[in-house]
């Protein structure tokens, strides 16, 4: 028998796949068992302009950079306007490098502006949740 392994996660930009909103992903997500890095959208809206609060703003950046970086599996949800996303990301991938067992996924991105990393030999490319489910890190397994 498989033991169940956990794995952290990150979620960056907007689940809108009509799959559900992302607090709801990560809700099952955690059900599951695995555990969620830095929920950014629990946290409401950051203030704007960005540079006009700094502090807060660099916490956040930070923050979020950190779970990029440090999670087992990293999920994008990409929209024609991801800009904060494409850097986490990146990130993401300059991460593999130290972590090459991390998972890069990107849902549904055929349907908006692509990146040439989105081809990246670290990312998987899915076409919505149901394909995410199906995969042995969802269910802990090795």
């Amino acid at each position: 028998m498989t033991e169940f392994i956990a794995r952290t996660v990150y979620l960056a930009g907007r689940l809108d796949t009509g799959e559900g909103d992302i607090a709801a992903w990560s809700e099952e997500l955690e059900a599951q068992g695995h555990r969620v890095l830095e929920q950014w959208w629990k946290q409401g809206r950051l203030p704007k302009p960005y540079l006009d609060h700094g502090d807060t703003s660099r916490h956040a950046a930070n923050a979020m950079i950190h779970a990029a970086t440090s999670s087992d599996v990293m999920m994008l949800f990409p929209t024609d306007d991801i800009l904060g996303a494409a850097v986490e990301l990146g990130a993401a991938l300059g991460s593999v490098e130290t972590n090459p067992q991390k998972e890069i996924i990107i849902v549904n991105p055929w349907e908006v502006r692509q990146s040439v990393f989105y081809a990246h030999p670290a990312v998987t490319a899915v076409r919505g949740l149901a394909e995410v489910r199906a995969m042995s890190w969802y269910k802990g397994l090795q």
